[in-house]
């Protein structure tokens, strides 16, 4: 699948009552999350997005997306977009991936993209990457979740 089926895949779930947790789902949030990753390497622009916690729980607060240069273990770290634990001892510690995350809170996480591109652009704006070719590229990203 290319990256612009894959996007357009991800903003019509991201719209929809009911996010359709499939394998062409799955697919699309491993290529938007390498997309990310190249992005991310090219901005280092951090930013706390919003929150994945299970809604019925009142725990949204609990698991955020993050964007930041992330310390996965000694041999593996950079710059991506993870779910990171957000509770004060947390440290905004990496837990999974983008397409890591379970069923439930992957749909959260399909309807929180057009709120994540749109403060994470505004973030880019803010440190004034927006003009640099990876903010071009993330600006396209955004405009695609409405």
């Amino acid at each position: 699948m290319a990256m612009d089926e894959m996007i357009v895949l991800l903003a019509a779930q991201a719209a929809t009552p009911k996010v359709v947790v499939n394998e062409a789902l799955e697919a699309a949030l491993r290529g938007l999350d390498r997309r990310i990753e190249a992005l991310s390497a090219a901005l280092e622009v951090e930013y706390l997005g919003p929150g994945i916690g299970m809604q019925d729980m009142d725990a949204e607060h609990v698991f955020r997306l993050v964007v930041r240069h992330h310390v996965w273990d000694v041999a593996h770290s950079g710059w991506g977009l993870k779910v990171c634990d957000a509770l004060p001892n947390g440290g905004l510690r990496p837990m999974w991936p983008i397409y890591g995350v379970g069923r439930l809170r992957k749909q959260q996480l399909v309807k929180t993209l057009p709120a994540f591109f749109q403060g994470y652009m505004a973030a880019v704006v803010a440190a004034g990457k927006a003009q640099s070719s990876a903010g071009l590229e993330l600006q396209a990203l955004a405009e695609s979740f409405g």
